[in-house]
């Protein structure tokens, strides 16, 4: 019997990023270093993480502020008035980061490094997704 191994160069970038779907955007941030190609790919998936947060995050506020009231006076003891500044304060701290990084990306100069900021994202928006009350912005974030 022969004991043939399979490398992972050599299979498809299409099975290779159905792999790496399975890992975290930190770990894929930590794979980079493998080889040239692993990095192409990761850098790739990377940038796609951040787009899709960006407007995962912007579906959500966009959901949330549909149902808040109007009248900011009735607005503010709403039971989604939390979700709404939490929510806020994701989209500013992802445009701040969009305007630090994403030049250098479409410029294809890097990718968005810091997968674990993109984890982070992703926790907040399923934790905010599932609670009905949530605690002040400051201990959410």
């Amino acid at each position: 019997m022969s004991s043939e191994r399979l490398c992972l160069e050599s299979l498809p970038d299409l099975v290779l990023e159905e792999i790496f779907s399975f890992l975290s955007f930190d770990e894929l941030s930590k794979y980079r270093q493998i080889s040239t190609r692993i990095n192409r790919l990761c850098q790739s998936l990377l940038n796609k993480g951040f787009r899709e947060v960006e407007r995962y995050n912007s579906r959500c506020l966009k959901e949330v502020k549909a149902k808040l009231p109007r009248r900011e006076s009735e607005r503010k003891d709403h039971p989604l008035s939390r979700h709404s500044d939490i929510l806020t304060a994701i989209e500013t701290r992802i445009s701040l980061l969009g305007m630090t990084f994403m030049k250098y990306v479409d410029l294809d100069l890097c990718c968005f490094i810091p997968g674990k900021v993109i984890d982070e994202i992703y926790s907040v928006l399923r934790m905010i997704n599932k609670s009905k009350t949530l605690n002040s912005s400051c201990e959410v974030l």
